[in-house]
C-alpha cells in the first residue's frame, strides 16, 4: 500500500470496482459503500473516523452522508493521503480531514467519535483485536462500528489456503463468527452481519455501555 501504481489503481476496474473482485466480494463497491453507510445510521451531524482509510473511498463517502458533521481518515501511508487529499478537495469535501496514524495507537482522546468505520483494512493490520480495542475507546458510548474484511471460509482446505495467503501476501482472512467474537470481545454489542459470501463480509455493532 506505499506504492503508487497501486495507489493509483486501488478503486479503479482494475481493482476495487474490478467485475472479477465484485464477483469475488459478493457485492459491488457501490452496493458496499450504500450498505456500510446505511449500518452506520448516519443522521449527517456526526464525528465519523475512518481507519486505515486508504484513498478515501468509504471518507469521501461519509463526507456527503454527514454534511453538518465531520470526518477523519487515517492512514500510516503517506502515497495513500497524498491521493485521498487530492480526491477530496476535486470533490470539494470540506468537512473531511486526513491525517497519518497507526490505527492500533489511536491519537485521539477517548470518546471522541460517534461512528468508527474500518472497511477493506482489517485483514492487513498486524493485531487486530487492538484496533477494535482502540476503535472502541475513541468511541462514544452507544457509539457505532463498521467492518468490511477478507472472509474465510469453513473447512481445513480453507484455512491451508489462507493460512498460505497469510504467509505470502500479509492478508488475514477470518471466518464471520470469529470477527464476530473479536469485535464482541473489544467491547461492542448488537453485533451484525450485513452481507457475508465467498470472501467478503460486512458488519456493524455498538460500543458497550461502560
Amino acid at each position: 500500500m506505499e506504492s503508487r501504481p497501486v495507489v493509483t489503481i486501488y478503486e479503479s476496474r482494475l481493482w476495487r470496482r474490478n467485475p472479477v473482485f465484485t464477483a469475488l466480494a459478493g457485492i459491488s463497491l457501490e452496493s458496499e459503500g450504500r450498505l456500510i453507510t446505511e449500518a452506520a445510521a448516519l443522521r449527517g451531524d456526526e464525528l465519523v473516523l475512518d481507519l486505515a482509510c486508504g484513498p478515501g473511498i468509504y471518507a469521501r463517502r461519509f463526507a456527503r452522508a454527514a454534511p453538518r458533521g465531520g470526518v477523519v481518515g487515517l492512514d500510516l501511508s503517506r502515497p495513500m493521503l497524498r491521493h485521498a487529499i487530492a480526491r477530496a478537495r476535486a470533490q470539494r469535501l470540506e468537512n473531511l480531514v486526513l491525517v497519518r496514524g497507526d490505527a492500533m495507537a489511536l491519537p485521539f482522546a477517548g470518546g471522541s467519535f460517534e461512528v468508527v468505520s474500518c472497511c477493506g483494512a482489517l485483514h492487513l493490520i498486524p493485531d487486530v483485536a487492538r484496533t477494535l480495542r482502540e476503535a472502541a475507546r475513541v468511541l462514544r458510548p452507544g457509539g457505532r462500528l463498521t467492518v468490511a474484511a477478507v472472509r474465510q471460509g469453513e473447512g481445513r482446505f480453507q484455512e491451508l489456503v489462507w493460512a498460505r495467503r497469510r504467509n505470502l501476501l500479509g492478508i488475514t482472512a477470518f471466518r464471520s463468527a470469529e470477527l464476530v467474537g473479536l469485535i464482541e470481545r473489544a467491547g461492542f454489542e448488537g453485533v451484525r452481519i450485513h452481507h457475508q459470501k465467498r470472501i467478503w463480509v460486512v458488519l456493524g455493532g455498538r460500543r458497550s455501555d461502560p
